[in-house]
């Protein structure tokens, strides 16, 4: 076999292969445990681009800025002093804004002091700021105005593998032919706007308008034209009429870790596999594996240079005494 593994099936196929295991599921369950230990791993593939629109973010009427959904860790936020953020067009005369993250009881310290201090404008350098979340929003120190344009760099949550999915095929279709009794059914479903990415065997769901799909499983039996297909139906009677949001039922098969750090699933599965397996000698071996290739990211993302709050309350990079504030 290959040993590029593209995906999860893949993946089980070169676990089951390696350990001489015949059962998909444990491997599944080890999987998961690999993955419980990865999840605050900082590859670069995780990181977001602050300069795309898409991390960008619209501080509210309240000076706060919501927490992105996808936001596993911060790494650094800065507001780069243009009111033209739409374009990313950055000033050219400052100031440059840089917020270091620090604890949640800090900002809202530093917050109530705030306002007895001079903000400066316009000014030709970088400034330190500070940021902390407070609930399920971030504040800010200086506060920033209601429709400021912040860029966010962050580390991104993943995916879990064989984590069910989603995916609308056609928005359109109606279900006809019906047959069967009991709990088997079959039908077929027309005027689909397409059937592309479908094939013989997949597991889909519709949503119901003046017919349906039934209820249990649903799987695709034939594509006969590029609008329609032939369904099987495990429970309850389809009923004729029009559905949509036909839709592939799946799980996850990738993600950024698994991409770019396939060591890491490899490693922290077998050590869990072994775990499970009763064979401590074993696991050891794996899990020393697993903890250098971790470890080796580690020292790369902190050699030599700050990582995000995380590790520090502040950064080396910034003087204990904050000198750019005068006293009114």
């Amino acid at each position: 076999m290959s040993y590029i593994i593209p995906n999860a099936d893949s993946l089980v196929t070169y676990l089951k292969d390696f350990t001489g295991s015949s059962n998909d599921d444990e491997i599944k369950q080890c999987i998961y445990l690999a993955e419980l230990a990865l999840r605050n791993i900082e590859l670069p593939a995780l990181r977001s681009d602050p300069y795309d629109t898409e991390y960008i973010g619209i501080v509210g009427q309240d000076g706060m800025l919501d927490i992105p959904e996808d936001m596993n860790k911060p790494i650094l936020f800065f507001l780069q002093g243009s009111t033209a953020q739409q374009a990313q067009s950055s000033s050219s005369t400052g100031p440059w804004l840089v917020y270091d993250r620090v604890g949640d009881r800090d900002i809202i310290t530093m917050q109530l002091v705030s306002q007895f201090y001079l903000n400066p404008v316009n000014v030709p350098a970088v400034i330190r700021g500070k940021f902390s979340e407070v609930g399920r929003k971030y504040s800010f120190v200086p506060y920033l105005e209601a429709g400021s344009y912040i860029n966010l760099y962050y580390y991104k949550a993943w995916n879990l593998l064989f984590t069910p999915t989603t995916q609308v095929i056609s928005t359109t279709g109606t279900v006809g032919s019906i047959a069967g009794s009991v709990t088997s059914f079959t039908a077929t479903i027309t005027g689909m706007t397409t059937n592309i990415g479908l094939t013989v065997g997949d597991e889909i769901s519709a949503v119901a308008g003046t017919g349906s799909v039934g209820v249990g499983t649903i799987t695709v039996t034939g594509k006969p034209t590029g609008t329609s297909i032939t369904i099987a139906v495990s429970g309850t009677t389809p009923t004729a009429g029009t559905v949509t949001n036909i839709s592939l039922l799946g799980t996850v098969q990738t993600n950024p870790v698994l991409q770019t750090f396939p060591e890491g699933y490899v490693y922290g599965t077998l050590s869990e596999y072994y775990i499970k397996r009763h064979s401590p000698e074993d696991a050891q071996i794996y899990k020393s594996k697993f903890d250098l290739a971790v470890n080796t990211v580690e020292d790369q993302n902190n050699l030599g240079k700050w990582s995000g709050g995380n590790t520090k309350l502040t950064s080396i990079f910034q003087p204990r005494r904050f000198r750019q504030y005068n006293m009114k």
